[in-house]
């Protein structure tokens, strides 16, 4: 429930009110790492939302959706609050980096520690750096989070929301993928629990609705209105705004797997994120640069093309990502 002042480091924000602020990270050589948020604290009692953008900072629509969400969310409407940080990753935005970041490289999803790992003299701990300080001074605040990502540089993705099954918990995972259905858009992708992998040993997160929009360096009007709207029925599905969310009748739900290359080279594809493909098409080629085809990748099982990634392929890179398994739901 709302409290009557919200604090995030030292940005304090009263009931009712807005105010825009730096979360703080650390000293680099030349100074303050310092990423900027804005901080509302609603009118009425309500749910505490985290909507993030950028932990890929070559991911831009979902940034780009913040931004407006900053300017036209009104706390007198909002029975709740939200923090919002719309580039989390601002080195590799600032570097139009993928994935990771240009000072130590990691991919800042698997840098939820509840301990910055010691090293030597090798790479700053940067990325640690700043998930641990988002996580201390933000996630760990939020009873609910929108991350918004999308399609980095070198991927094309289907336009979805995404949602992780616990596996353990049928009740946070049914309100979780309730989350996701009234985000409003067609495709939900639903994460399967693996145990023992590192994603089920980092700290406990809010419950997580992501995005994936848009992709190959783009950003378009469209695109953020879509992810914009979509925010604004998820507050509205948490009675955080007044309405009732707008969404298709149906929506439709997948199992995400990769598929690999053998062989490094060229690769050609032929298709495209969005596309449905049946046991046995040829999806794409890999090709040396004398022409030859070296490898024919074949899909295994009916599904949905979820990516497609970058022509340039080396031995063991992902080269598409499949959604099997689809179901509807109303």
């Amino acid at each position: 429930m709302s409290n009557k002042v919200l604090k995030v480091q030292d940005l304090e924000v009263p009931k009712g009110c807005k105010k825009r602020g730096f979360l703080k990270i650390s000293e680099k050589p030349a100074g303050p790492h310092q990423i900027p948020m804005t901080v509302i604290n609603g009118s009425g009692d309500g749910p505490i939302l985290v909507v993030n953008g950028g932990e890929h900072g070559s991911e831009y629509n979902g940034p780009a959706a913040c931004l407006r969400l900053m300017a036209e969310l009104d706390p007198k409407e909002i029975s709740g609050q939200v923090i919002i940080v719309p580039m989390v990753n601002t080195l590799a935005f600032e570097a139009r980096w993928m994935h990771g970041n240009p000072v130590d490289y990691r991919d800042l999803t698997g840098c939820y520690v509840s301990e910055i790992p010691r090293g030597g003299s090798g790479p700053p701990k940067i990325s640690y750096q700043v998930a641990t300080t988002f996580y201390k001074e933000v996630l760990s605040k939020g009873d609910y989070r929108l991350n918004l990502h999308g399609g980095d540089l070198e991927e094309d993705v289907l336009t979805s929301v995404m949602y992780s099954k616990t596996g353990t918990d049928a009740e946070r995972d049914s309100a979780n993928l309730a989350l996701a259905r009234d985000f409003g858009w067609e495709w939900i992708r639903e994460g399967l629990p693996r145990p023992g992998s590192a994603r089920s040993k980092r700290l406990p997160m809010p419950i997580t609705v992501g995005t994936e929009a848009g992709g190959m360096g783009r950003c378009q009007s469209d695109m953020v209105d879509k992810v914009f709207k979509g925010v604004i029925n998820a507050m509205r599905h948490l009675n955080m705004l007044e309405g009732m969310p707008e969404i298709p009748p149906t929506a439709r739900v997948f199992n995400p797997y990769h598929l690999y290359a053998k062989r490094g080279g060229f690769f050609i594809s032929n298709v495209r994120a969005g596309d449905l493909v049946s046991e046995g098409d040829l999806l794409g080629v890999i090709k040396n640069l004398f022409g030859e085809t070296v490898e024919e990748i074949v899909v295994p099982t009916d599904g949905v093309i979820m990516m497609v990634t970058t022509p340039a392929i080396y031995e063991g890179d992902v080269v598409y990502e499949i959604g099997k398994d689809i179901r509807e739901i109303s």
